[in-house]
């Protein structure tokens, strides 16, 4: 009962820190803040979830949005050479470029999770995101799926519709927080290797100010 509303006030948090930032300005800040919590979670953590999540909205809401923008900016121009080179261009670039915007595309949905757990630059950032999406097929298909399945419940059926407490309280939160679960055994493994000399990045322990 305590973790569902503790799930339920994410959730909520999350869409109130959004709509504060207007949207455009509060979904990343917000979206960081509620991996950060759920991060705190899956290491039992006992924070008190409301004054943790507007902390780290708060430290990282120029970080948050900097990440952000930058590889939402590199996703439209990657998808859109991918579409204009489906009629456009000779299968020869076709195919490297569809491939090249999949991948950017997996990346991407590493970026806020790495920087939501470790302390580091954004080239290191960025660095670890694409070696572990790379080097962790599986979990990237896990990552994608549930990316596919969120995607397609908001956009292409009526579940929201009939439950609309299923958007208001849980969906965003638990996404985030079974993202966290799946991502935590390989983020622990780059946690405590000895080996800093690739990725000098450390893991984070209460806030990324």
């Amino acid at each position: 009962m305590e973790w569902t509303a503790k799930i339920s006030l994410m959730n909520i948090m999350w869409i109130l820190l959004t709509l504060a930032g207007f949207i455009l300005f509060g979904f990343f800040p917000a979206t960081v803040a509620l991996l950060m919590v759920c991060r705190d979670l899956t290491q039992n953590n006992n924070k008190v979830v409301w004054s943790s999540f507007l902390t780290y909205f708060v430290e990282n809401f120029i970080k948050a949005n900097g990440y952000g923008y930058f590889v939402t900016t590199l996703n439209v121009c990657f998808i859109s050479l991918a579409i204009h080179s489906l009629n456009n261009l000779s299968m020869v670039i076709r195919v490297p470029v569809l491939v090249i915007a999949v991948l950017t595309f997996i990346v991407s949905l590493y970026v806020l999770p790495v920087f939501s757990y470790f302390k580091g630059t954004f080239i290191n950032h960025l660095k670890l995101s694409v070696f572990i999406a790379l080097g962790h097929p599986v979990v990237s298909f896990v990552l994608f799926s549930l990316f596919v399945l969120n995607f397609s419940v908001i956009f292409y059926s009526n579940i929201l519709i009939v439950f609309p407490a299923l958007f208001l309280f849980f969906m965003v939160s638990v996404s985030a927080y079974l993202t966290m679960i799946v991502l935590k055994p390989v983020f622990n493994k780059f946690s405590y290797s000895k080996d800093k000399s690739i990725f000098p990045v450390k893991k984070v322990s209460g806030s990324n100010g």
